[in-house]
């Protein structure tokens, strides 16, 4: 139906006024159960304070403690989700009795990121009955009457707040869906003006909209910065407008105030260099050219350039004169698109996708349902969503027999506790595709008896429907399909009743009788789990050739991470056989601390699916994100040329390309854990790939200032397989009597970077994610060798 601009912009007005009436109800709260340790507690008033918390009160084991008042940054929110959809309320939901007192209609759950776990829920049920339940339960439990009166003067008090209809968990998800879409939005966005907006309404703790110089003073503690009290109190005066002389700074004079302290050297000198005149402003024709032939994008014209220069330069501008992009500009124009570290394209799908899934890396979870050790916890479904929203095309189930007649998913020989395979499906099912279209590999590891083998078919059957890939009968005898077919399916990598027939195919004249097939598989497979199996296990011989010539097509061998280092060190030729087929490969069992193998040797082998620990942030990891940051972050990645060939790329000796990396500054960033002292920031820049390619550089340390730390230093890098190199900048923080922390890095394949100036967002925190704020200032310069 074609629809008006006038009537999309009404549509549009309405959806905004609906949405500012929900963020004032909010604001207000309303009463609502929490839900913990699978019993629903009392109510308790939960609110949205300042657009910027989500506060919610946690009661405690003894009823005589009070309830804590808890807050939650809406930037720390991850999702939210109706029904029940945690693994809390799926055990407490085994329970009729719980059923009834809190139905999945009434129920939602706020998903947070959380330091010490991978993230945490909050679940609570929203009815407007159970406010006349629990009065009149707590006046019968209660005895003494200045109970009842307290609880009648916090009944009467909160009696507007009570919802008349039943619209109340509905209205808490709409309005957490909104603030979770902006906040995710100003990650991923980095908006200065606002970031700094939001450091002064923190500061102002009395909520005057003015801030001391105390409070400043405070500010910049916190925000990484060691600079004399008297230059601050220098420029906190000249920051004062000439009409408000009373020592304390707003809005307008605060933002004046950090824009006199966040002076940047870097981007005159870039500015001057760019200018026709030499002069730190850029014209029309100036920004247009340095769009085109410093940063490198194409199909920048005058007029897109006069476009591109009224977005980011909020001057206002003399009509007489000609249009001029000054310093604040060129700083908005650094943190946009136009600053991106990635080649133009590279950040969305650019890649051929029509290629048989065996020429792609595949970005692999290991043990998906674990999201600590590997010996202790529990298992969850949280590990499959997180792993599915982080990018993971192929994920892990270790399949049981369950008590009640249907599979389990734990850890063997572990104190592991289990989930159920159909709740795993189901979050795994609505997760699957939300971030890639592409395939999703599930890897059975198949412990399950013969019977509830049968069931487990079922299940997929059921759940999966029409997404799960049946293969063909003849499967064996051709290769994979490519992502592009494939999108939106499931495909069961595990074990299968493979016949002789698939082994080894015979010639056309002697075609094995009924009688000649056997099955192979030393362990037993139920039928009707193996026609599901589109990806066969099978295993490597001490013959790579004779393998390449016997396995089928689709079948997919798991090889260790001390097979594939003796393989790489040894020169088996592991290069043809990964040329064809898909391979997997997974940490050793040594490491129960859910540490991770070193991905690189892997990929150098061709190895396309290299199971990674997610939960377990480090340098192994950061290169698993790097790799897989381009593409869309779709989940799969073609691989270079000399490995669909089926060569060993050590073999490329002659340099293809010489890199120049300039280091210019860094901006705002992280204390390496809250409360440590100011930083002593460096970077390292490491490339990982072949041998030969492997190296790293330093810059030099700059002393107490994590705010705006200067280097300017160069490094250069000649690089024989730039098609498999990885680059790294890390940022440590210096200490000379222990071991250097970690402050923020980002990783990118080499071959995706774009060269001129880049402001470069940094991963930073605990799990290394993304910092709207932090971030490296850098030139990149490639020569390539002939």
């Amino acid at each position: 139906k074609n629809v008006s601009p006038e009537e999309q912009a009404a549509a549009q007005a309405a959806d905004e006024e609906k949405t500012k009436e929900e963020l004032q109800w909010a604001e207000k709260g309303s009463l609502l159960c929490r839900i913990k340790n699978q019993k629903v507690k009392e109510m308790s008033l939960v609110t949205i304070k300042s657009k910027q918390f989500l506060n919610y009160y946690s009661s405690y084991w003894f009823n005589f403690v009070p309830n804590a008042l808890k807050s939650v940054a809406l930037s720390e929110l991850l999702e939210v989700r109706s029904g029940y959809q945690t693994d809390n309320l799926q055990r407490a939901a085994k329970k009729y009795e719980f059923q009834e007192l809190a139905p999945e209609s009434r129920c939602f759950s706020v998903i947070f990121s959380h330091a010490k776990f991978l993230h945490k829920s909050v679940d609570f049920c929203a009815d407007s009955r159970e406010v006349g339940h629990f009065f009149f339960r707590r006046y019968h439990l209660s005895t003494k009457c200045s109970m009842i009166l307290r609880d009648w003067l916090l009944f009467l008090r909160f009696l507007p707040l009570i919802p008349i209809s039943f619209q109340t968990r509905d209205k808490w998800v709409s309005v957490l869906n909104h603030l979770i879409s902006v906040a995710k939005h100003q990650r991923v966005v980095f908006n200065e003006t606002a970031w700094l907006i939001d450091k002064f309404q923190q500061a102002d703790t009395n909520k005057n909209g003015l801030l001391t110089f105390d409070e400043v003073w405070n500010l910049l503690k916190r925000m990484n910065l060691q600079i004399s009290e008297r230059y601050a109190k220098a420029i906190f005066r000249e920051s004062e407008l000439e009409n408000s002389r009373d020592n304390k700074l707003n809005e307008k004079e605060f933002l004046n105030f950090f824009e006199r302290l966040t002076d940047r050297p870097d981007l005159r000198f870039v500015m001057t260099q760019a200018s026709s005149d030499n002069v730190e402003t850029l014209t029309v024709a100036d920004l247009q050219r340095f769009l085109t032939e410093e940063q490198g994008f194409e199909k920048v014209d005058l007029k897109k350039a006069e476009q591109i220069l009224d977005t980011f330069e909020q001057t206002v501008q003399d009509k007489q004169k000609e249009k001029l992009m000054g310093l604040m500009g060129m700083r908005r124009l650094m943190q946009s698109r136009w600053g991106n570290v990635f080649k133009p394209g590279h950040e969305s799908i650019f890649q051929d996708m029509d290629q048989t899934l065996s020429h792609y890396f595949v970005n692999s979870s290991h043990n998906t349902y674990l999201t600590g050790l590997q010996v202790k916890g529990e298992a969850t479904v949280e590990g499959y969503i997180s792993a599915l929203r982080k990018g993971a095309r192929l994920l892990e189930l270790d399949l049981f027999d369950g008590e009640h007649g249907e599979p389990v998913i734990t850890h063997k020989r572990t104190f592991i506790e289990s989930i159920t395979l159909r709740n795993s499906l189901e979050a795994i099912k609505r997760t699957a595709f939300e971030t890639s279209p592409y395939p999703v590999i599930l890897t059975l590891e198949n412990h399950v008896g013969f019977v509830q083998q049968a069931v487990m078919a079922d299940l997929f059957k059921e759940i999966l429907g029409d997404s799960l890939y049946i293969p063909p009968k003849d499967s064996h005898r051709h290769p994979l399909p490519s992502p592009n077919k494939l999108k939106r399916k499931f495909l069961l990598r595990g074990k299968k009743i493979i016949l002789e027939e698939e082994i080894e195919e015979p010639d056309e004249d002697d075609s094995p009788t009924d009688k000649d097939k056997h099955h192979v598989h030393p362990h037993p497979v139920a039928p009707e789990l193996s026609v599901l199996i589109a990806l066969p296990s099978v295993k490597l011989s001490h013959n790579i050739y004779q393998d390449v010539n016997k396995h089928p097509f689709d079948g997919s061998p798991s090889l260790s991470e001390n097979k594939v280092y003796t393989m790489f060190e040894a020169a088996v030729p592991i290069f043809t056989y990964t040329a064809e087929r898909l391979v997997k490969s997974y940490p050793k069992g040594l490491r129960q601390d859910s540490s991770n193998m070193h991905p690189t040797v892997s990929w150098l082998c061709g190895i396309q699916s290299v199971a990674m620990n997610f939960q377990t942030a480090g340098e192994e990891l950061d290169l698993n994100a790097g790799l897989f940051r381009i593409n869309g972050n779709c989940g799969y990645v073609l691989k270079p040329g000399c490995l669909l060939d089926g060569v060993d790329p050590r073999t490329m000796s002659k340099p293809k390309l010489k890199l120049g990396i300039g280091l210019f500054s860094a901006q705002y960033l992280p204390k390496s854990e809250p409360g440590k002292e100011i930083i002593d920031p460096y970077v390292s820049v490491q490339i990982f790939g072949i041998p030969r390619d492997e190296t790293k550089a330093k810059t030099r340390i700059i002393k107490d200032n994590g705010f705006n730390p200067e280097w300017r230093d160069n490094f250069y890098f000649t690089l024989s397989c730039p098609e498999l190199a990885i680059i790294r900048f890390c940022v440590k923080d210096f200490d000379s009597t222990s071991s250097n922390d970690f402050v923020g890095e980002f990783s990118i394949p080499v071959t995706s970077l774009r060269t001129g100036y880049s402001q470069i967002q940094l991963n930073t925190g605990y799990q290394h994610t993304l910092d709207p704020s932090a971030s490296l200032f850098v030139r990149i310069a490639m020569e390539e060798e002939y």
